[in-house]
């Protein structure tokens, strides 16, 4: 029978002997090990409900979307499916007016007269797949169908709560859309193929197809998105159909996607926001390994004389390291244990911090691969984090049985920060096993962070980033330490001792700062980088910055646009702009094809359908760069009937655009508007202001360039605020199609959303916080006999327990403001590079975030620290002196 090897038997009994001692191990390591794991499993569930839904989440087997209604041609394309039992749904989607009766609207104080609303119309097969839950639960045809009302047309609707609360109202009470009426039969909770719920212009409303055309708001150049659901037979094979539908409709801007897709933009979308959440998470871990290698040293100053007697006795330094090894990697599997458990319940809580942040409902199902990666995680990071201090055990001698040094070698260590930190450089470089082990921690460490980034370059960044950040942070405290070495001697007893604490050898105050100042760096980052982007939405914000935009005003329309605000806000200036909608056909010949682009970084470029103008000024807020405007009093442009010929039409087209698209001063853009082709010669390039608030476009044709085309009017108006609602409600009386877009209620929308995200990350960061706690909480735990001798000294000359409390809650103070100034510091420069280089903003002194930061990190590090050392306090001098 093959005999258990002694270094596990030692283990073994180590194990039984001094598991007290591990358990601050054990909580750093589940902190970090429960947000790997809850984050894994919140991806997890999301993957596998898209995957799983995936034909309800599209609306059907096949979806076809443009942005405006087919041919001919392409509705025949569609007819002829049904010969093959393809089932097809037409659903409309666009943005609207909602209104209530002006009667109605009197007796209830604080409704809106108006309200805009996305309006979704469907047909009867509508939902193929899946099911619109809704208040009360009942057939939608039902729900949509024509009713008999005093006013006519009147049909049912569903909408969602937020109408009826910001119109007062109460299921089957009316209001109206357009030139038609609508009785509330149900409130909309769910659509089972509308997934991206986060950002909308206004409240969801379900109404028919039939009540669509009776509103009267479908006009020419009205933005309408275009979708086609198809249900495809099992005996039909869904790639080839799709490839033929997109090969007879690719030409008129329309894109077919599969269910087989599993919607990618969500899964971009979501993946993005895991992969980031999960790098978060790895820091509170990473940071938990602070925590575990100062357990360890902890552990090992403990067991010199254990280790120096083995020695005496025979046992060499790889089987003492194998067994403390075997000793931590156990406690590793347990704390790994209790964070697999934590994770679980952590990922329940993660749909509550991201809120409409997600657009689909996730599910809280647990399964093992997670739990797996999450046991190997911590497994791996317990290695990592034990194997270097586990290396003093070469150096302890045996000799040290009879003597006890300790304290004086790591004096001489600490006597030189900057002269021990080149001494410990070098010592690496010339000692090949501590210089392997430290390259073996650095791979370790890679391969956990591309793991959980799913990148092995995003992966070293990270790793890169975390160190900087630590050494940074250890420079940092160095300083620090060495500024108050030079400060006069303080006259108070009190902070006397604090100070000859913190700077006291093998005190933990660098690791205490580095543990704590990471947290403090990812929390502050994220905070000052949301109110950087607040206040950027609030002051960069012109003063004659519009109040509303105007869309879908049509050419008949114009002169009783301008008589409406001339009438109800006198003194409101406004702007009319001629616009068609367009998409990109060929740059220089090169026929462009939307697949090739879909899912790339600027792809959206090729695929977005454009905005187009023709302007004879240069608007305000562009710069041209390159290239010249075109003269004033330039002969209209017209488009040649010659495919061979140049195209005498002019663009002038936004600078970064033509960088994406690969175009140049000279370079032929073809244009598909309405089906019907249009060449443009690229005569300049424009550096456009898009935080000005004005109209703004990506493309300018020029004048006479869209003589003919189906056009309507953008307009933007500033009025004043007693003049707002009055203005609405007078054009959704007369001008039922056009649409009012207020420009505060936007922002104010997009605020609420970055409020949202910068929570979630927050949450998620806040672990980093509480590692950093428990790293501080081992380490005061790891001090214990000395931090309990140092107070029965004091007690035994007569200091009372209110000037040892009072101590170390300065030394506890000190600490937090060693690692809150630092960590606001870096947060500082981190929050302005991002802002720089990636956002394009202006960095802003935040004082109250700064000083939220720094305070409230003096205020965690002092609770954490006197709740750890108060059981010390209630020792008696006489029986620790005993000891002694």
């Amino acid at each position: 029978m093959q005999r258990v090897p002694i270094s596990f038997l030692m283990a073994w009994r180590e194990i039984r002997g001094s598991w007290r001692q591990f358990v601050f191990f054990l909580a750093c390591l589940a902190v970090g090990v429960g947000a790997v794991v809850g984050i894994e499993l919140f991806a997890t569930n999301v993957e596998s409900l898209i995957l799983r839904d995936a034909r309800s989440l599209l609306g059907g087997d096949l979806e076809i979307r443009a942005a405006h209604q087919l041919s001919e041609s392409g509705r025949k394309t569609l007819d002829d499916l049904s010969a093959r039992h393809v089932e097809v749904a037409h659903v409309r989607e666009l943005v609207g007016m909602a209104a209530v009766p002006v009667a109605e609207y009197s007796q209830r104080p604080g409704a809106q007269a108006t309200q805009l609303i996305e309006i979704k119309a469907v047909e009867d097969q509508y939902p193929l797949y899946g099911q619109v839950e809704m208040i009360p639960q009942q057939s939608l045809r039902d729900s949509l169908a024509p009713l008999d009302c005093p006013s006519l047309p009147c049909f049912g609707a569903v909408v969602q709560e937020s109408l009826l609360i910001s119109f007062g109202l109460q299921l089957h009470d009316h209001l109206k859309i357009g030139q038609a009426w609508f009785v509330v039969t149900g409130i909309l909770v769910k659509e089972p193929d509308r997934v991206a719920s986060a950002f909308s212009l206004g409240p969801r409303v379900l109404i028919s197809r039939q009540a669509l055309q009776a509103t009267d708001l479908v006009k020419p150049g009205s933005r309408i998105r275009e979708r086609y659901l198809l249900r495809v037979p099992e005996s039909l094979a869904l790639g080839p159909l799709r490839g033929e539908l997109q090969g007879r409709l690719g030409s008129e801007g329309a894109s077919v996607s599969s269910y087989r897709d599993a919607q990618p933009r969500i899964r971009r979308f979501l993946d993005q926001l895991t992969t980031y959440l999960g790098l978060i998470s790895l820091t509170s871990l990473f940071v938990g390994g602070i925590g575990i290698a100062c357990t360890i040293h902890g552990f090992m100053r403990h067991k010199l004389t254990t280790v120096a007697i083995l020695k005496t006795l025979g046992a060499d330094a790889g089987l003492l390291m194998r067994v403390y090894l075997f000793q931590s990697l156990f406690m590793g599997c347990l704390g790994s244990l209790g964070g697999v458990a934590m994770g679980v319940g952590l990922q329940r809580l993660l749909p509550v911090l991201l809120g409409e942040l997600i657009p689909v409902a996730v599910s809280s199902h647990v399964t093992a691969l997670p739990l797996g990666k999450g046991l190997l995680v911590g497994v791996v990071t317990t290695f990592c984090f034990t194997i270097w201090p586990l290396l003093a055990i070469k150096e302890i001698p045996p000799a040290l049985v009879f003597r006890r040094e300790v304290e004086q070698h790591h004096v001489q260590i600490e006597g030189s920060r900057l002269r021990w930190a080149w001494n410990a450089l070098l010592q690496l470089v010339r000692d090949r096993h501590r210089l392997g082990t430290a390259v073996m921690m650095g791979c370790g460490l890679t391969v956990l962070a591309a793991w959980q980034a799913r990148s092995l370059t995003l992966g070293a960044l990270f790793i890169v980033a975390f160190c900087a950040a630590v050494i940074l942070i250890q420079v940092g405290v160095w300083g620090l330490l060495n500024g108050l070495d030079k400060l006069p001697r303080p006259r108070s007893f009190v902070i006397r001792q604090a100070l000859g604490n913190v700077q006291r050898p093998g005190n933990f105050t660098v690791g205490m700062a580095v543990a704590i100042g990471v947290g403090v760096m990812v929390i502050v980052t994220v905070a000052l980088v949301k109110s950087s982007l607040l206040v950027a939405l609030g002051e960069r914000i012109p003063k004659d910055a519009p109040t509303f935009f105007f869309i879908d005003v049509q050419p008949d329309q114009r002169e009783t646009f301008e008589e409406i605000v001339q009438r109800e806000a006198a003194q409101a200036s406004y702007r009319l702009t001629p616009v068609v909608r367009a998409r990109l056909r060929a740059i220089d010949g090169h026929v462009i094809d939307p697949e090739e682009h879909k899912g790339k970084r600027n792809g959206w470029y090729f695929t977005r359908e454009y905005v187009l103008t023709a302007l004879s000024t240069l608007p305000r807020d562009n710069v041209v760069v390159k290239g010249a405007w075109w003269a004033a009093g330039s002969p209209p442009a017209k488009q040649t009937d010659s495919q061979h010929q140049e195209a005498s039409i002019r663009v002038s087209i936004e600078d970064q655009a033509a960088v994406n698209l690969g175009a140049d001063v000279g370079s032929t853009i073809e244009f598909t508007v309405q089906g019907a082709p249009v060449s443009a010669v690229v005569q300049s390039m424009r550096q456009v202001d898009w935080g000005s608030f004005t109209m703004n476009f990506f493309m300018i044709l020029s004048p006479g360039a869209l003589d003919g085309a189906p056009m309507t009017y953008i307009a933007s108006a500033k009025v004043e605020a007693e003049e707002e609602l009055p203005l609405q409600h007078a054009l959704v009386q007369a001008l039922p199609n056009v649409t009012a877009i207020k420009v505060g209620d936007v922002l104010a929308n997009v605020a609420r959303l970055l409020e949202q995200l910068a929570w979630a990350i927050q949450g998620i960061a806040l672990l980093s916080m509480v590692s950093g706690a428990v790293v501080m909480t081992a380490a005061v735990s790891s001090t214990r006999y000395r931090r309990l001798y140092e107070s029965a000294i004091l007690k035994a000359i007569g200091g009372t327990r209110r000037v040892v409390v009072a101590s170390f809650a300065v030394e506890f103070a000190l600490i937090g403001g060693l690692a809150g100034l630092i960590g606001v510091g870096l947060a500082s420069a981190l929050s302005w590079a991002i802002l720089h280089f990636f956002l394009d903003l202006a960095w802003t002194v935040q004082p109250l975030v700064l000083g939220w930061g720094l305070m409230t990190t003096v205020g965690l590090a002092v609770a954490v620290g006197l709740l750890s050392t108060f059981k010390i306090l209630g020792e008696p001098p006489l029986a620790v002196l005993r000891q002694e």
